[in-house]
């Protein structure tokens, strides 16, 4: 038999840094776990003491290992790999060097003696909404982009989306990596029980039918739009239903945004309109879209949209941003809108509480086919 690829996932975001990239990994373990069992990988999780474990263990995936990058042994690696580096040894003596591959790579001379480092650029966010990145992040994706340039020229570059991919030509048009294509899907659970939907309700107490917004409190996820849309319908007395928003109310970038939110939610008395649930736990808020009117994705910049790729596994309507990435994402079951709007969204609001959009019933087992073809060609499996 031959021997199994080494693949490292570095594991070390929590939920309050970004759940979505956690669902992004533990969909990408998923999409792995349906291959025959002879291409199956190894996989080699990087995690601190904050990664979500649980959420890979879950997964029952049969070859998988775990390094604690905090661990004695890890830092005494790292400590040597600078070490190497202060004397410009870095692609001559090399660390790691029994892994195949590594996703997503970063600009580490300690990664140096894997053989394919494997690169992810989720969006271009930053060169559309400066205003919103922070100096740390802004520079540290300038020095992703040198170190591409300068160092691994020849790595592959994974991007989520053709519209992710006209955006690096037109931004980082130096940057000549070959690159591939992503585009993943949800997993959904099998054992979600739909019907425990009254309870939920009874939990986050939502008293009506409802629409639900399911995205983190980041300016560019537009949340506002859909306040202002109901603060209309509330003025023209057709509001007969609640917009519920989950996601953890604190995060590494809208603390400000969210008190913008609470504070038009207040002068405008929409406080019995909202339902603002903090963080759900992830099958609760699959059941909750589920049972929603419709899910609303009122962003204005994505690279390929986790709640789009839940509402499509779950046969569910989406109410979208007309965004060029949303449209290359979902072309059944959506309404789309000007994502600056908030009167041509009411309208469609307004619709469907009294009219519950017509659902097309798709086979999604065919989107989580494609993406594991573009999985096997990103790893070689």
């Amino acid at each position: 038999m031959a021997t199994r690829k080494k693949i490292v996932f570095p594991y070390y975001n929590s939920y309050y840094t970004s759940t979505a990239i956690i669902i992004y990994q533990t969909n990408i373990l998923k999409s792995l776990n349906l291959l025959d069992d002879a291409i199956k990988p190894e996989i080699y999780i990087w995690h601190t003491h904050q990664s979500p474990l649980q959420e890979i263990q879950a997964i029952q995936y049969p070859y998988i290992h775990y390094i604690n990058i905090k661990s004695l042994g890890f830092r005494i690696k790292k400590t040597l790999s600078k070490m190497v580096d202060v004397f410009g040894l870095s692609k001559t003596i090399l660390f790691n060097t029994k892994y195949d591959c590594i996703y997503p790579a970063y600009q580490d001379n300690f990664l140096n003696g894997i053989k394919e480092r494997i690169y992810w650029k989720a969006d271009f966010q930053e060169n559309y909404f400066p205003q919103y990145i922070t100096a740390v992040e802004m520079n540290w994706v300038k020095a992703f982009f040198k170190h591409l340039q300068n160092n691994d020229s020849l790595s592959t570059l994974v991007l989520s989306s053709y519209d992710c991919k006209n955006d690096l030509e037109k931004f980082y048009p130096e940057i000549k990596n070959p690159v591939k294509l992503f585009r993943f899907v949800s997993h959904i659970p099998k054992q979600l029980n739909f019907e425990n939907i009254t309870t939920i309700q009874q939990k986050f107490n939502i008293t009506l039918p409802y629409f639900i917004v399911c995205n983190q409190y980041w300016p560019h996820k537009n949340h506002l739009v859909v306040l202002k849309a109901l603060h209309q319908l509330k003025q023209e007395n057709k509001l007969n239903f609640q917009v519920v928003f989950t996601g953890k109310t604190s995060s590494i970038r809208g603390n400000e945004y969210f008190t913008e939110l609470k504070n038009y939610i207040t002068e405008n008395n929409l406080a019995n309109d909202i339902v603002i649930t903090d963080f759900v736990e992830r099958n609760e808020q699959l059941i909750l879209m589920k049972k929603a009117l419709a899910i609303v994705q009122p962003t204005t910049f994505e690279g390929w949209s986790t709640v789009i790729e839940d509402g499509k596994a779950l046969n569910q309507y989406v109410i979208a941003s007309n965004i060029k990435v949303n449209m290359e994402q979902i072309q059944e079951n959506v309404s789309f809108f000007n994502a600056e709007d908030s009167n041509e969204l009411s309208k469609i609001l307004a619709n469907f509480s009294i009219n519950k959009p017509v659902i097309q019933i798709k086979e999604y087992s065919k989107n989580i086919e494609d993406s594991l073809q573009d999985l096997k060609v990103i790893f070689s499996l």
